[in-house]
């Protein structure tokens, strides 16, 4: 099922938006079936969640899923800085819930965190508590890496994992992290399908994006590699009687059985393709 990915509309990672235009693209997302949203409140800090609020309503609210985060502090670049304290998640906690205007979270999910370097049994008790206290209705966590995942010893208690998984990034079959989640029953979002848009049949070019884009940190070299890698997949776009990448890229991870798949979608036509993906036979 296609969901909503969100970090566009801070109007930096991927160049200048303004929020009229992004009510208006969930406004018109909401009209197509698009029912899940992903975001977090460090998204353009509070500007997206706010975005959302000036879109949701009462009846929106009840048919919408809304998938947010908590941990993640300002930073720039690779180096995250991050605070899992008990402290920090209600707070990010009601950050969100006062930047959207709402009661509850759908989802609410560890912003990319160092397993390694938190105690996951005292999270998952404030996860329990949130829950009784209907601030949440599920839990989970949007991993760094999907190999993450093996450094957790118990997974019971997870509701959703969010992943980095496309064409080029298969880590989560390499590492059988897939069928460890439906083994546990915890249901799957896939992030960056299109691979930050190196698998949309347009080149992305370093030099014509904005200075905010986050993509500007990535070597040329990087660049040229994710550019051309689109053409690895030819053949079997052939077979599959498909001849854009950036369809058979999200027909793919359809394919791969993940709750929800999350594309950024900065423009009307970008949610009609979507859409019309959904529709073809999977691969």
């Amino acid at each position: 099922m296609i969901g909503y990915g969100t970090w566009g509309f801070s109007g930096k990672e991927y160049g200048n938006i303004s929020k009229e235009k992004c009510v208006e693209l969930l406004n018109y997302a909401y009209k197509k079936g698009i029912r899940f949203i992903d975001t977090a409140p460090i998204y353009g800090n509070g500007k997206v969640e706010k975005i959302l609020n000036k879109f949701l309503n009462k009846k929106k609210r009840d048919q919408i899923v809304i998938c947010t985060k908590c941990g993640m502090l300002p930073h720039k670049g690779f180096k995250m800085k991050q605070n899992f304290s008990n402290k920090n998640i209600i707070k990010d906690l009601n950050k969100s819930l006062k930047n959207l205007k709402t009661d509850y979270i759908d989802i609410l999910l560890l912003h990319s965190p160092n397993i390694k370097k938190i105690n996951m049994a005292r999270v998952i008790n404030l996860s329990k508590k949130l829950k009784e206290q209907k601030l949440i209705k599920y839990f989970g966590i949007s991993v760094r890496s999907p190999q993450d995942i093996n450094e957790i010893r118990n997974l019971n208690h997870l509701d959703y994992v969010e992943l980095n998984f496309n064409l080029l990034d298969q880590r989560a079959l390499k590492f059988n992290i897939l069928s460890k989640l439906k083994k546990f029953k915890i249901k799957s979002i896939c992030r960056t399908p299109l691979a930050f848009g190196f698998l949309a049949d347009k080149t992305i070019k370093k030099e014509l994006l904005s200075k905010n884009d986050h993509r500007k940190v990535w070597s040329q070299e990087q660049f040229d590699a994710w550019n051309k890698s689109k053409n690895l997949f030819n053949g079997f776009q052939k077979i599959y009687n498909d001849k854009k990448i950036n369809s058979f890229a999200l027909r793919y991870c359809l394919s791969n059985n993940f709750n929800y798949v999350i594309p950024g979608m900065l423009k009307f036509s970008e949610i009609n393709y979507n859409i019309k993906v959904t529709k073809k036979k999977k691969i």
